[in-house]
């Protein structure tokens, strides 16, 4: 099997093919035995998706390479971004699974706990992810969207101690969604997409069960 991990920006030249082949490495360690990732970035783009605007930008050039993608016998494609850009448009052309990992990720933290914080780089737009959530049958459970005060980008081009100085916004949340606990539930920090490939692993700032967006073999 072949699964490709569609970028959704040309990183490769904002900030560099070293950390394509990284992230490639990253997603392979988590793939099953046979299982074969490849990591490709756009040809152009926003530089990081960090709005509702970038990732409309990026939508033609997925609509652009996701065809042919299939025809390059990939089984399935992973859209590389939280916010699941073009999701349906992809779903609609191709014949093959199209995997928006933010709402797999959604669903994954409804299956742990029955209240959901979303912890995003910048925090904005709670409208916006409450309407997501709806749309997804998830909205009763959103209790609040925090960011870590970084952007796609900062968490792209790994900056030394960046996440760890953002951890007390983490916390905040944590207790944030501690207190809407009620006797017998289960409250879960959502990550957002961007952190999966910080080295300092976010997870680790959390007591409570975190539906990170993840490859699970």
């Amino acid at each position: 099997m072949r699964i490709l991990y569609q970028l959704t920006s040309p990183m490769d030249k904002t900030v560099g093919p070293q950390e394509v082949a990284r992230r490639q490495k990253v997603l392979q360690s988590y793939a099953a035995a046979g299982t074969e990732v490849a990591v490709e970035p756009t040809g152009k783009g926003p530089a990081a998706i960090e709005s509702a605007h970038d990732a409309g930008l990026v939508v033609p050039e997925l609509i652009r390479l996701a065809p042919a993608a299939e025809r390059r016998a990939f089984s399935a494609i992973v859209i590389g971004c939280y916010s699941d850009p073009g999701l349906d448009a992809l779903r609609e052309m191709l014949t093959i699974p199209v995997i928006g990992p933010g709402a797999a990720s959604l669903h994954l933290a409804a299956q742990l706990g029955t209240r959901l914080s979303v912890l995003t780089p910048a925090g904005r737009g709670f409208g916006r992810v409450a309407a997501r959530l709806r749309a997804l049958a998830l909205g009763e459970l959103l209790v609040s969207v925090r960011g870590i005060g970084l952007s796609v980008m900062d968490l792209a081009q790994q900056k030394p101690g960046a996440l760890v100085s953002a951890v007390p916004r983490p916390r905040l949340l944590e207790t944030e969604t501690a207190s809407h606990q009620c006797s017998g539930t289960q409250s879960v920090p959502m990550i957002a997409f961007a952190l999966l490939f910080v080295r300092t692993q976010p997870m680790n700032f959390f007591t409570l069960p975190t539906g990170a967006p993840r490859v699970t073999k």
